[in-house]
């Protein structure tokens, strides 16, 4: 009986509580003194948007491509003549000049043979000076004189082909440039075609990349290109344009020339091209901005009494974060970038400030909640 006696007792306290709350709780702090109604509310029912004003950027039609890199002078050094080697003038990797010597081959037996006629041309020389002599007194006539210089002609022409043939036996650099790994040892026997050493000329190097079909005719000669290789960024221009398409393909080769005062780029290199096309400058608003309906484009242009109109525009290109307005707006025109999927045609909008670069967490719209 005590037990039943407390629960009741309880039963009855908490009745008591809550007929307190409902009689002086939710309705005594919504009224004022005089026990008027509630207050009205004061919230702005306004969307609140971020808005970007329409201006003029620069649009362009950007090829991006794979190149390779070339030296701008390449070429294997080998041997005139079959040879052997004596003496090898470098080292790997060395930069020469060009007419540098490089390697000097066994030429004994030339310079024997070179030494002889030349023996021979200063007689001849000596014998056509006595015989000229002699002709005033009619002891020599005209046609020894003239046999004479042919002998001397002949001699003249064997000394040049001596004085090649020992030439042929020095290599010398055909141009400035880097020299590669060297592919022969004193002793060695070479002969036309053996490989000694690789030589490039690496200070300006050319970039070789394909274009596509549909942008042949916008390519021109002095054209601005970028690239990026595993050294870093780097930029050329366009110095050649190849006359034919591959077939296969239906790509157009491009070759850029680029300085490479570093000699970071290298011949055999894979980089990335980046180039502009078609530049102009155009009205642009941030992509956040426009709406797509099926195949139409839509942005909220903000009208002066606070309110916004929905504009059907046509646009182009694309820049990062932007796209090209062909028609529908114009520069000065005040567009809502952030809130957009809140917005309705006609009604008022409440401006907010710009967002601070720092704030922004990447989410479009969530400035706009606030």
């Amino acid at each position: 009986m005590k037990a039943i006696g407390g629960f009741l007792g309880l039963v009855l306290v908490v009745a008591i509580v809550a007929a307190a709350w409902f009689a002086f709780g939710p309705e005594h702090g919504a009224r004022d003194e005089g026990g008027d109604a509630p207050a009205a509310s004061q919230r702005d029912e306004r969307t609140p948007v971020r808005v970007s004003e329409v201006a003029p950027r620069t649009f362009e039609t950007m090829v991006e491509s794979l190149g390779t890199v070339e030296a701008n002078e390449s070429v294997v050094v080998t041997a005139s003549v079959t040879e052997r080697v004596v003496e090898i003038l470098f080292d790997d990797g060395d930069a020469v000049e060009a007419g540098d010597v490089l390697v000097r081959l066994d030429a004994d037996e030339e310079r024997a043979a070179l030494r002889e006629i030349r023996v021979q041309v200063d007689e001849a020389r000596r014998e056509l000076d006595r015989v000229r002599d002699r002709v005033a007194d009619g002891v020599v006539t005209q046609q020894q004189v003239d046999q004479q210089r042919s002998r001397l002609n002949e001699a003249e022409a064997r000394l040049a082909a001596a004085e090649a043939r020992v030439a042929n036996r020095v290599i010398r650099a055909p141009f400035s440039g880097r020299l590669g790994l060297r592919q022969v040892s004193p002793g060695s026997l070479v002969s036309p075609g053996t490989a000694i050493v690789e030589l490039d000329d690496v200070s300006v190097v050319k970039v070789d990349f394909a274009v596509p079909e549909r942008h042949a005719a916008a390519i021109g000669l002095g054209m601005e290109v970028a690239g990026r290789s595993a050294s870093g960024e780097f930029a050329g221009q366009v110095a050649a344009v190849s006359n034919r398409l591959d077939v296969a393909t239906r790509t157009l080769t491009v070759r850029a020339l680029v300085e490479n005062p570093d000699l970071l780029l290298r011949p055999g290199m894979l980089v990335n091209i980046r180039l502009p096309l078609d530049p102009v400058e155009r009205p642009g608003v941030p992509e956040g901005a426009i709406q797509q309906v099926a195949d139409q484009h839509f942005v909220f242009r903000l009208r002066d009494d606070g309110t916004v109109e929905r504009v059907r525009i046509r646009i182009g290109r694309r820049d990062p974060g932007y796209a090209e307005v062909l028609d529908g707006l114009e520069p000065g025109d005040t567009v809502v970038s952030e809130g957009v999927s809140r917005v309705r045609d006609g009604r008022e909008v409440r401006v907010l400030p710009p967002r601070v670069p720092d704030s922004d967490n990447g989410n479009g719209e969530a400035g706009a909640d606030t």
